[in-house]
């Protein structure tokens, strides 16, 4: 038995999920390029050390959150410790760990970057949807991750991202 096939509004649907998704985040990665010299990956990745506190993530968690491959995850974490924004280090009783820290350098520059992406955010996303339609949009979008079993706090719901 044949499964059944996306209807056509589905299909408009998600190809305008995908192109406001373009826009947006071409928005917010060309400002954050043109005032901070990060790129979305990038400020992505201080954002959720921020959130972990002290708490320092593992390389396995960075690239878990991120949704990215390790390898991925390790040229953006060569480039933020070359400039001075991170620090990695492995612990003495497991040196298959990398563990990865803001510096205090990288938590200033992460504040000022969080205000270019809070403004773009607000200018391309916020601006145009009332409190409710965000909550509604955020529900349905949670539920789409659910039912695709791709929810995961850590990833998907980053301000509860806390130390455990």
């Amino acid at each position: 038995m044949k499964s059944p096939a996306a209807s056509q509004d589905q299909v408009g649907t998600w190809i305008n999920l995908q192109q406001t998704f373009r826009v947006i985040q071409a928005r917010i990665d060309e400002r954050l390029r043109a005032e901070t010299d990060l790129s979305w990956p990038e400020f992505e990745l201080l954002m959720r050390l921020e959130l972990a506190g002290d708490h320092p993530l593992q390389m396995s968690e960075i690239a878990t959150q991120l949704v990215g491959s390790p390898s991925g995850t390790t040229r953006i974490t060569d480039r933020l410790e070359r400039d001075g924004l991170i620090v990695r280090g492995t612990p003495r009783e497991n040196r298959r760990i990398v563990r990865v820290q803001l510096t205090d350098h990288g938590r200033k520059v992460l504040g000022e970057a969080q205000q270019t992406f809070r403004t773009t955010l607000h200018e391309t996303f916020g601006s145009h949807l009332a409190d409710i339609e965000v909550a509604e949009l955020r529900r349905a979008l949670r539920h789409l991750l659910e039912e695709n079993g791709a929810w995961q706090d850590a990833r998907c719901n980053p301000t509860i991202a806390k130390p455990r």
